[in-house]
């Protein structure tokens, strides 16, 4: 607790008024000035954070377009949606190819030959075993007896993760129940096939439906193809087949999804412009009217010279000439994307469609490159991963605004600790001249009292 002092009591001075005046006066004189400088360094901290994050959304725009697989989007569709669909991914490319579905990969199917009254009937009159396998995978064994129920071995079937799941089902009625096993491979194609190695239940489980794989036959060659699943990923590069039904020919037709370039396109210059806006609106300079001296008020950007380099930079790898390339096309402008005069930049969808439609392979050079020099977005793509990262510039400067704040810290506590001295100091000071006044004043009254007489005023 903090001692209680009562100014003023010999000279009628409001000394603890006079204290804390003289007190402010000096903290503003050793720490103020400080506690302004670190204000504005930590909103410089805050400020480069926030222009860090925005790089790094440029960043994840622009990776969207750099791999020449998924810089022009592919779109894939399918001439009879009832008997197959089509979805393009990376590396698919223009074309059309038919398709005929002939069968459709499936699943075995084991049933019991014999059902019971309900699913907690016993399903066999002594012990033994039930055993199943699933293609060339390891033979699964179930030990029964005379208490097995039905959903018991159906649980303990589940319970092995033998590839295979089992299920009770009623073939009945509630009023004349008929409950059977049902056991189903949990893949299809004939590589899952269901065979049962033994069974020693009384409900006489077999299978009823031979697994198959899927038969297709594909435009241009003799031989039909097979595969295990009805969802097809290796036969046209980049596309996934999804069979639905036998039928054909359907027609798959892959083309450039102009759309959804543009889409990507229009997230990098939507980045790029959340960017630039957000350094104008944290550089702006003005005067400061709540200041009587007519200060001038600036943003923690406006005097960042790393941020302007970085923006220069970046502003110099998106915008500039493609070196190297081969094709028609060696600048973003060429695709529509044009600088405004307040930095940010514009995107006319029109040019890119056009430069599409007369040459996309070019495009995809502008964008992704040709395998021996980098595109446009390759570029931008290495100049912000070596900026942002550690080591990088950003990082220096926001290290340096770190340690200046650090520094900061350190100062204003060295001058509170000072400041504490000072008013310390002063206490004393006028504790002194309190004693001192009232011993004066004792002196006075012992004088008067002793000469008779009454102090003159």
């Amino acid at each position: 607790m903090g001692a209680i002092s009562f100014g003023g009591l010999a000279t009628g001075l409001d000394t603890n008024s006079i204290i804390d005046q003289l007190t402010g006066l000096e903290r503003n004189r050793r720490v103020g000035f400080l506690e302004v400088k670190q204000l504005e360094a930590q909103a410089q901290q805050s400020a480069l954070q926030s222009f860090n994050s925005k790089l790094v959304s440029v960043l994840s725009a622009v990776d969207a377009l750099r791999n020449s697989d998924s810089s022009l989007a592919r779109t894939a569709n399918s001439s009879d949606t009832s008997v197959l669909t089509a979805t393009a991914g990376s590396g698919a490319l223009p074309g059309a190819t038919e398709i005929t579905v002939n069968t459709l990969a499936r699943g075995a199917v084991a049933t019991s030959g014999a059902g019971v009254a309900s699913s907690s009937s016993t399903v066999a009159s002594s012990s033994g075993t039930f055993e199943f396998q699933v293609g060339s995978g390891a033979t699964q064994s179930i030990s029964i007896d005379a208490s097995t129920t039905l959903e018991g071995l159906a649980a303990s079937i589940n319970a092995l993760g033998g590839g295979a799941t089992a299920s009770v089902v009623n073939l009945g009625t509630e009023a004349s129940p008929d409950y059977r096993l049902r056991l189903a491979s949990d893949q299809t194609g004939t590589e899952n096939a269901v065979s049962i190695t033994n069974d020693d239940t009384d409900i006489s489980v077999a299978v009823t439906q031979a697994a198959l794989n899927a038969s297709f036959s594909v435009s241009g060659f003799a031989t039909a193809v097979t595969r295990s699943s009805n969802v097809v990923t290796d036969v046209i590069p980049g596309v996934t087949l999804n069979l639905v039904s036998t039928g054909g020919p359907t027609t798959v037709a892959v083309a450039t999804d102009d759309t959804a370039v543009a889409d990507k396109v229009e997230s990098v210059v939507s980045a790029y412009n959340d960017l630039i806006n957000f350094v104008n609106t944290n550089s702006q300079v003005s005067q400061d009217e709540t200041s009587d001296e007519g200060n001038i008020a600036a943003g923690p950007l406006a005097f960042d010279g790393t941020v302007r380099s970085i923006l220069d930079g970046l502003r110099s790898n998106l915008t500039g000439v493609v070196e190297g390339l081969s094709g028609d096309y060696v600048l973003l402008a060429d695709m529509g994307v044009t600088s405004n005069q307040d930095g940010t930049i514009s995107f006319d969808s029109s040019k890119l469609t056009s430069a599409l439609a007369a040459n996309e392979g070019d495009v995809s050079e502008l964008f992704a490159g040709d395998g021996t020099n980098d595109g446009v977005f390759d570029r931008v793509h290495g100049y912000l991963t070596e900026v942002t990262q550690s080591g990088g510039l950003l990082a220096i400067r926001t290290n340096g605004i770190a340690d200046e704040i650090s520094s900061l810290e350190d100062r204003i506590a060295a001058g509170e600790r000072s400041v504490a001295a000072f008013e310390d100091n002063l206490r004393a000071q006028f504790t002194s001249l309190e004693v001192l006044v009232s011993s004066l004043q004792s002196q006075g009254s012992f004088l008067v009292n002793a000469l008779g007489g009454t102090p003159q005023t």
